[in-house]
């Protein structure tokens, strides 16, 4: 049986040398969310689109993935691998997201026979972004205009005169994704005195992130594994930090599999 984490002490110690790997891939959601960044795209499904779909499906191939993972609530765990079940058995039309365009198409060619939602969205009482950015217009307007013209407006992209390959190589570049995080730490100054209105959305941020990371380490449990999570490109910072900060995973990232 091949090894896995499980023991402690000497065992697990020798065993840090030899380290599962993970690829955390950054991409736009297809669909819409509530994000702070929303892509305006065109016909997805168009024969070109899906050609470039076909070019990062190729190269997500490559990294050859064990096991991929999904910027879905755990709890949806089982409809998630239902949904799946019936796209590879015939039942299932890929819907416009990149789960499907991206992880459902990668997965089935690879055969995988489970996929793994690791997400968390629950509420701690906190504010939502929006209610943060909208409260610093009001109160703190000089922060919030830098916030708006340094970040949210140079940070924004849009498919119209690129391709999906070219938008995904983007939001995986090293400076691309320290630039994001950067403006999460301009938002936690938002607030005054004892009111911590920025940290409110901040601390949900990093719980967000670090749960991600804890249901990435559960699932990659084998040495051999090469867990791929497909997520917004905006926590590709924060998870990719936590992984390697765990000293428990080798972080791969996908330049080398972009040539």
């Amino acid at each position: 049986m091949e090894d896995s984490f499980e023991g402690s002490g000497d065992y697990l110690m020798d065993k840090l040398n030899k380290k599962p790997k993970v690829m955390v891939l950054g991409t736009f959601h297809m669909r819409y969310t509530a994000d702070l960044y929303r892509v305006e795209f065109d016909n997805l499904l168009s024969p070109q689109r899906q050609e470039e779909i076909r070019k990062v499906v190729n190269v997500l191939k490559n990294y050859n993935p064990t096991k991929i993972a999904f910027e879905v609530v755990k709890e949806k765990d089982n409809l998630l691998n239902e949904e799946y079940q019936q796209y590879i058995n015939g039942q299932l039309e890929l819907k416009v997201d990149e789960i499907h365009q991206f992880g459902f198409q990668t997965a089935a060619e690879l055969k995988h026979k489970n996929i793994y939602a690791v997400d968390w969205m629950e509420s701690v009482g906190n504010r939502a972004i929006s209610q943060v950015l909208d409260w610093g217009k009001i109160e703190q307007p000089e922060l919030s205009n830098f916030i708006d013209e340094e970040y949210i407006s140079k940070l924004q992209l849009g498919l119209e005169d690129k391709s999906i390959f070219e938008m995904i190589c983007k939001y995986n570049e090293e400076n691309f994704n320290k630039k994001q995080h950067e403006m999460y730490m301009q938002i936690a100054r938002i607030g005054k005195g004892v009111e911590y209105i920025g940290i409110d959305w901040v601390r949900w941020w990093y719980q967000r992130n670090l749960i991600i990371y804890t249901n990435l380490a559960e699932i990659t449990n084998l040495l051999s594994d090469r867990t791929l999570l497909i997520i917004g490109s905006a926590h590709v910072y924060l998870v990719s930090q936590f992984l390697k900060e765990s000293g428990l995973f080798d972080v791969v990232t996908i330049d080398a599999y972009l040539e």
